[in-house]
């Protein structure tokens, strides 16, 4: 007699199938072999409301639900079933608001949510199932496994030794060298690792979202084995609690999956999986009357270990409510096999989502710094935090003068070409004098020294950047008048003085940067800059260092919201 595992139907199985949902035998008691079909990657489909079809061999189709969505063997069906028992056009599923609501179109043979043939409309819910002919498909309201929400973690004791346990196996395989292999047993115990590893590789691969690794994790363990309930629990990285992350039921509805605290201590106490063989029989789990009343016969739990095999980081649990004796210790064996290529998935995830993070965070980090400050930055060898702090800076700005004229005489292709040329040059020069670009303002480009690293020699290597940018820039006007192009001319004006600067703005979009009076006398300098000129602040000429530039000294400058007139300079040229 053949049990089956997503049914529980209870006959001699037909071409190595369960006559009543085609799926894989599974046999029943201490023979059952664990079946484990072929399956092709599934395709990732976001948090697209969708339905999840499991086809008899095993392969997974996933179905995207529009507003309305058409199930049937109609080469037009939005879920095209090739079903002799389907209609052509079967049944509908409707998004109504925020809700996605399930119709039999008039079939012969009916539509059936969760085990019920429906009559009228019937709203889905995460995780329902829907069975249309021998066509099995789970509703998916997300990505991911489902809420986590109907499960819990319930005291049922004082912390002790584990009553009722029928076995126990470590998570961790070892596989000897050929020659060194006697024992027959074993070797079907170390096969059948490494089929759950084929499967689990080739199902699960590189999965960087979370709560879909998850939720296929959990789905691989309801294939490989007759459970009526799961959960994955990880640890929280700060309290170093176990949380429950994600859980998943073969018949939704049947109320919260409990799971056992004691039954958690001692599987991170001895690192190794427990099997107990009635719940209920166990003395540790009779003081807690709501497990006894939702009929937990069985529970297998697992440890998901670390790559070093010393830590527990998460845990495993699946029970069942149907039988007792419904796990065997083979069962238990595929578990610790599930759980132990979980865990390497899970370590995977966890370093794709650090190396996308950073490769995000230094692209970021590359369109204000130079690159050797990017690396310092990813090595946090610099701390770019939120907030702000007061510090002396050397501020620099320069526009481009009479740009609204030259725009207004060329394409806005040509205009904006014009532009990413013109910074790419300058950027270069300033992040060269070990600057920071700060932003662009329209034409305008402005720079930063002393920040996030101060140097001695910071105001130095802003005027020489100054400098320098004004060569280039008549270089480059070489060339555009070649080509037949406008020459375009700029001015720069530089100030040293203390302004608050750091990383600004909400959480969601920081910039970094420095707001204060010397930033807003630096671009006041800048409007005193005509064309080709370079204009600097006392403070400026002082820090940078009188005896390195050849300076003129100009007429006090009265600025906007200074009641003195500001000494001032310009630079004629750098000296070697």
């Amino acid at each position: 007699m053949s049990v089956c595992p997503v049914c529980f139907h209870e006959s001699e199985p037909v071409a190595g199938r369960c006559p009543s949902c085609s799926a894989p035998r599974v046999l029943a008691s201490s023979d059952r072999e664990a079946v484990i079909p072929p399956r092709p990657s599934a395709p990732h489909i976001a948090s697209a409301p969708r339905l999840i079809l499991k086809g008899q061999g095993g392969e997974i189709t996933e179905y995207p639900l529009g507003d309305s969505s058409v199930l049937g063997r109609s080469t037009t069906a939005s879920v095209r079933l090739a079903d002799r028992e389907v209609s052509r056009k079967h049944s509908q599923i409707d998004r109504e608001g925020n809700d996605y609501v399930l119709r039999d179109l008039g079939s012969s043979n009916g539509t059936f949510l969760n085990g019920k043939r429906i009559v009228g409309p019937a709203k889905l819910g995460d995780g329902d199932e829907v069975l249309i002919g021998t066509s099995k498909m789970e509703f998916r309201l997300t990505s991911g496994a489902q809420n986590g929400n109907n499960a819990e973690i319930v005291h049922t004791g004082k912390p002790g030794v584990l009553e009722g346990v029928v076995a126990r196996t470590s998570a961790k395989a070892t596989f000897l060298p050929v020659e060194q292999v006697q024992d027959v047993g074993q070797l079907k115990r170390d096969y059948e690792r490494l089929r759950v590893g084929h499967e689990f590789s080739t199902y699960v691969r590189l999965e960087r979202d979370l709560n879909e690794l998850l939720r296929r994790i959990l789905e691989i363990a309801f294939d490989l084995i007759p459970c009526d309930n799961g959960v994955i629990l990880l640890r929280d990285p700060h309290s170093q609690e176990l949380v429950i992350q994600a859980m998943r039921q073969r018949k939704p509805g049947q109320g919260k999956v409990l799971v056992s605290d004691t039954l958690l201590a001692q599987v991170q106490l001895t690192k190794e999986g427990v099997l107990t063989s009635d719940a209920i029989a166990d003395k540790r789990f009779q003081a807690s009357q709501s497990i006894i009343a939702l009929g937990v016969r069985s529970a297998m739990a697992v440890p998901l270990l670390t790559s070093s095999g010393e830590d527990v980081k998460g845990i495993m649990f699946l029970d069942s409510r149907e039988r007792i004796a419904a796990f065997t210790t083979k069962d238990l064996e595929v578990l610790s096999a599930i759980a132990a290529q979980a865990s390497v998935a899970l370590e995977n995830s966890e370093y794709a989502r650090a190396l996308e993070f950073e490769a995000t965070q230094r692209a970021q980090l590359a369109r204000f710094l130079s690159p050797a400050l990017v690396e310092q930055a990813a090595r946090g060898s610099i701390e770019l935090s939120k907030g702000g702090a007061l510090s002396e800076l050397t501020i620099l700005f320069s526009d481009v003068r009479g740009f609204t004229r030259i725009s207004e005489k060329l394409p806005a292709q040509e205009v904006v070409r014009m532009l990413n040329d013109y910074f790419e040059l300058m950027v270069d020069i300033l992040f060269e004098h070990e600057g920071i670009l700060d932003k662009f303002i329209g034409d305008a480009i402005m720079g930063l020294w002393g920040a996030p690293v101060k140097r001695p020699d910071d105001a130095t290597n802003a005027v020489r950047a100054a400098v320098k940018m004004q060569k280039r820039v008549a270089e480059w006007n070489e060339e555009r008048v070649a080509q037949g192009k406008e020459p375009i001319r700029i001015g720069i004006g530089l100030h040293t003085g203390q302004v608050v600067v750091g990383n600004m703005g909400s959480s969601k979009a920081l910039s970094y940067t420095a707001i204060g009076d010397g930033v807003n006398l630096a671009s006041r300098l800048c409007g005193i800059a005509g064309e080709d000129m370079i204009v600097i602040s006392e403070e400026c000429a002082q820090r940078a260092g009188k005896d390195k530039f050849v300076l003129e000294p100009l007429p006090p400058a009265k600025v906007k919201n200074r009641e003195a007139p500001v000494e001032i300079y310009r630079v004629i040229e750098a000296l070697e």
